[in-house]
This record gives structure tokens, sequence and C-alpha cells, in this order.
């Protein structure tokens, strides 16, 4: 999935010679793929970073900066971010790492384009035991546009696209939460304009064994686990979570939340609810600004 981010900004036809406005030093949008990026206990989510600009040339061209936290104030923000996520999970993450804090996290990496890059900038190392990536200023050069910006003539406006594919991805050892992308692009003269866009870097939940039975009430229960924040285990109980949602959908309608359940110190749940007649059952647990959503398979009720 893209998730494009774009500012307004005036069409023009071919074959038109290039006016002030088509070579204004500009950004027009920033764009992720994944749009929403998970982190598992293993692997590494790789990121491609497509930034649309214009008036972009010299040694710099357009280059992006990855890293945790917010936009600084006042900034040129392509997108926002919801903040009303955020506070929930000041209780879930730990203040500090354990006693033996996981490895150092490595450094953003440089990226591979089409055409080879100016080197980026060797960042330092996070210090422990903080466990902060650094983050790498990435450079690349200018691609051609996707087709689907093709309808917009963007070739007429002196549009280019500028991707860039970090070779490393982010894995667990990275804060999870808002993240920002911060863009900027630089003309032969060395003026430059700069634009904002955020993500969330989420970690895996899993619903676990989840059963639906009935005998005069419809009992579902199961079990929410979550990556390990720690990074000692593979994942651990996500306990103290109210928003399990039970839904149900009838043969032939729609889902719907016929109750909420609240999970355990170990992360079960135990749910009992109304018969809701023929259909099937499942559970979900809903994204948060620090972890991803899960959906458990559909289960009809086994009748005792």
């Amino acid at each position: 999935m893209l998730a494009t981010l774009t500012a307004v900004t005036a069409l023009a036809w071919p074959g038109v010679p290039a006016r002030a406005a088509e070579t204004e030093l500009s950004i027009r949008s920033i764009s992720l793929r994944p749009a929403e990026p998970v982190v598992r206990a293993t692997g590494a989510v790789k990121l491609v970073i497509d930034v649309v600009a214009r008036g972009a040339h010299g040694v710099r061209g357009v280059t992006v900066l990855v890293e945790p936290g917010r936009p600084p104030a006042g900034a040129t923000n392509l997108t926002g971010v919801n903040p009303d996520l955020t506070p929930a999970e000041t209780s879930i993450e730990p203040a500090v790492p354990p006693a033996v804090p996981p490895a150092v996290p490595p450094a953003v990496p440089p990226v591979v384009p089409a055409v080879p890059p100016v080197a980026p900038a060797v960042p330092a190392a996070p210090a422990v035991p903080e466990v902060k990536p650094a983050a790498a200023e990435l450079t690349a050069t200018a691609v051609r546009p996707p087709v689907g910006f093709h309808r917009f003539r963007l070739a007429a406006e002196g549009w280019q696209t500028w991707r860039f594919n970090p070779a490393v991805g982010l894995t667990r050892w990275y804060p999870s939460g808002v993240w920002t992308i911060a863009a900027t692009a630089t003309d032969q003269a060395g003026n430059e304009v700069k634009a904002y866009t955020t993500f969330h870097l989420r970690r895996e939940t899993v619903l676990e064994g989840v059963a639906v039975s009935e005998r005069k009430k419809v009992r579902v229960s199961g079990t929410l686990m979550r990556l390990d924040p720690y990074g000692l285990l593979g994942r651990r109980p996500f306990r103290k979570r109210k928003e399990v949602l039970i839904r149900f959908r009838g043969t032939g309608g729609e889902w719907q939340t016929v109750a909420s359940a609240r999970t355990r110190r170990d992360g079960s749940f135990d749910q009992r609810v109304k018969p809701a007649g023929e259909g099937v059952y499942r559970v979900e647990f809903p994204a948060t600004s620090r972890y991803a959503a899960d959906v458990s398979p559909e289960r009809r009720p086994r009748r005792n």
C-alpha cells in the first residue's frame, strides 16, 4: 500500500515552455511503503520513500532524514498524527531498558537508488542504554515518476520523483510510535525547502487460542500477546488491555461489536455474551500508536 500525501499545485500542458512557477523549488509529496510498518520478533521492515519535488539540482538534489519523534514546531507537515493515540501508551512502554539492554540498533543505512547517489553521512551509534537509532541523511537521484502521476502531467510541471531504498530495514530494536521523514530539496544556487511527514512504527500483536463455545450464553476466550518491548523474549502477554472487541456476523449480515473484554495479567480474556443467533464470531484488537492491530480467525460456537 502506498500512502501518498499531496500538496496543492497548479497543472500545465505538455509542450508549454517552463514558467517560473514550474521551476520553483518545492516539494509536492512524500510517500512511504509500507504505509504502516510493523516490526516482529525476527526480520526487518524495508522502507521505500518517494519524494516528488521540482527545482532540485546540484550535488545534493533531494535528501531525506528518517528519525523517531515528531516534526519540529511550526514545520511544514504534509500529514498529521492522531494525538489521541499517544497518551494511552505511556503506561505500557518501559521507562528505561532492562538491566541487560538489547544490542544497539544499527544506524539507518545508506540507500541504493537507480543511479549511485552522493555518499551519505555516517551517523554515530546511539548511546547505551537509551537504545535509540541514529538517523542518517539519505540521498538519491531522480527516477521516472510512477505511472499514476502521468495523468497529472507532472513532467510538464518539472516534477521529479526521488526514490530512497535503505538497504537495511527497521527492526524491533528501534523505538515504536511516531517517526518523522524530513525531506530537503536543494537547487543549484544552494537554496533549500523542507517538508515533513509522519508515520507510526508499530510492534506486532497476536491473538492466540481464540475459542467460542455456547451453553446458555456464548463464551469467547483467548490470549493477547505482544512483541516483547524489552527484547528478552519473542512475545510477552499483553496485560490490562480493555480494547479487545468481540465481533459477530450473522448469515448474510455485517460485522458488529457485541461486547468488549479486558485482558488479565497473563494476557488471557474470557467474556460471556448473549447469543445473537446463527453466525460466526471473531476477536479484534485495534491498533494503538505503538502496537499493530490483529484479528482472530472466524469461529462458530461449539455447543456444549
